[in-house]
């Protein structure tokens, strides 16, 4: 049995790419007789708002998916289930990878960043710095050695995913002092005992860095239990990948304008 999980982020409605994750994720939950559970990845307040908690359970009831474990109500979510309540936990891995001499401070911006890169990724070309990461404004940054890489499976082939080149020393802790996406979503598929994790193929190089951060926190069950399968995204008129932040055309719209549920062949 596959314990397995949707982890919407409430920062905007939902839309068809969204579906086609939740949809294929049952799917295999399904075949596998697995537990699905419903995880709202809540960890950016910034752009969090009720109505998008609401979308994914009304979203969720469209699509016709039943999920065993999670919230079904923004109050019962809010109590019980948000990464807010978690923060505590989520330091105390943040201060493991200190104790472990593994991450170091870094006070640059990402404009800062795109103007000494030739690709946006800081790969720890100042990590002598004299900042602490006691310093107010400063975010955490995982050391990755060069030639760090990591074989993952894609269908039927194998992967080697370069994480120094992909990634760089990728944030564990943002400059508010909160855990980043990369270590909070390690540390709910850990504790929950995640089995199968459903993403699209353009999360390829965050799975590298989320493994590799396993490793360096010693989660071998993790590592040994874990399947990772990445599937094609759904691509705009334009052939770009559908974001919320960019306007998509919402699943919210399409039931508001009397749309059946969308149909995938996987």
């Amino acid at each position: 049995m596959a314990y397995t999980r949707i982890a919407p982020t409430p920062s905007g409605y939902l839309h068809l790419g969204n579906a086609y994750n939740f949809l294929l994720t049952s799917r295999l939950s399904t075949r596998h007789g697995g537990q699905l559970l419903l995880r709202i990845d809540d960890i950016d307040r910034a752009r969090y708002r009720e109505a998008y908690v609401q979308d994914v359970f009304d979203s969720l009831d469209w699509l016709g998916i039943d999920y065993q474990v999670g919230p079904n109500t923004i109050q019962e979510f809010e109590s019980k289930w948000s990464q807010q309540l978690r923060i505590d936990r989520y330091q105390e891995i943040l201060d493991e990878l200190r104790a472990k001499n593994l991450v170091y401070p870094c006070a640059y911006s990402r404009r800062e960043i795109q103007a000494m890169t030739t690709d946006g990724i800081y790969r720890g070309e100042n990590r002598n710095s004299q900042l602490s990461l006691d310093q107010a404004g400063v975010a955490w940054r995982v050391k990755v050695p060069k030639e760090t890489s990591l074989e993952l499976t894609k269908k039927d082939s194998h992967i080697d995913v370069d994480i120094h080149r992909e990634m760089g020393d990728f944030v564990v802790r943002k400059k508010d002092g909160l855990p980043a996406y990369q270590i909070a979503s390690l540390v709910d598929d850990v504790d929950h005992g995640i089995q199968l994790i459903v993403r699209g193929e353009d999360l390829i190089p965050s799975t590298a860095a989320q493994l590799h951060l396993a490793e360096c926190l010693d989660f071998l069950d993790f590592r040994r239990s874990v399947t990772f399968h990445h599937h094609p995204l759904i691509l705009d008129a334009a052939g770009q990948k559908l974001a919320k932040s960019q306007g998509a055309q919402s699943l919210k719209a399409m039931r508001e304008s009397g749309f059946p549920p969308p149909e995938f062949a996987f």
